[in-house]
């Protein structure tokens, strides 16, 4: 059985961090935590209110830089459990977990969490970067 079953169905919440409520970085914090034992900050926190998305996405963007722990890959390189970040109303402050083949696993306003297809619809075109974190590339080194 494949590790995204396990993440499918988790229902919607602002700024939600658990399997109660979750949002899309909840949701990437979690998995990274139970499938790969990486602790990820919570950025949302770093902000007075999930409101501000302009203030979440500028969190975000430090993060990746390259003092950061995450790498920038190529889309077409994207690999599981890299991080896919989407422009949403002009920000890029939206973000699924790549799965395979195209599909990343996600959490959206309103919706259960879910596996959708990032190379086609609405989300293709919102596409604006794929991080993979320092830590599971090393892990993946390592393991080679």
């Amino acid at each position: 059985m494949h590790w995204s079953v396990d993440y499918i169905g988790l229902p919607w919440q602002v700024g939600g961090l658990t399997r109660d409520g979750i949002a899309c970085w909840g949701l990437a914090r979690l998995v990274y935590a139970e499938c790969l034992g990486i602790p990820l900050p919570d950025y949302a926190a770093a902000v007075p209110s999930l409101e501000e998305r302009a203030e979440v996405a500028a969190v975000f963007a430090e993060a990746t830089s390259s003092a950061g722990p995450w790498v920038e890959v190529g889309a077409g390189k994207a690999a599981e459990f890299d991080i896919l970040v989407f422009r949403r109303v002009g920000l890029a402050h939206h973000v699924g977990i790549a799965v395979d083949g195209g599909r990343m696993l996600h959490i959206d306003t309103g919706q259960d969490s879910c596996l959708v297809d990032y190379t086609t619809g609405r989300w293709a075109s919102r596409l604006v970067g794929v991080y993979a974190h320092k830590a599971r590339i090393l892990d993946a080194v390592m393991a080679a």
